[in-house]
């Protein structure tokens, strides 16, 4: 016996994010549509992370809750 609930469609928001998935995501965006997506974690170098979040910052602003 199955139990529904209206709430089932949510079950998926609980789950821890998936860092890979994130990566190939940000991959296929790229590729498919030409949109760039970057953690800056995940690029290997202080000056790198710190180019990325200016460029960041220039197009959207600061964000509320920077480090």
């Amino acid at each position: 016996m199955t139990i529904r609930s209206p709430l089932g469609r949510f079950a998926t928001l609980g789950h821890e994010p998936d860092p890979a998935a994130a990566r190939r995501a940000a991959y296929a965006a790229w590729h498919d549509h030409g949109l760039i997506l970057i953690n800056p974690e995940w690029l290997r170098t202080w000056t790198d992370q710190k180019q990325a979040e200016l460029l960041a910052e220039k197009l959207y602003g600061k964000r509320k809750d920077a480090k």
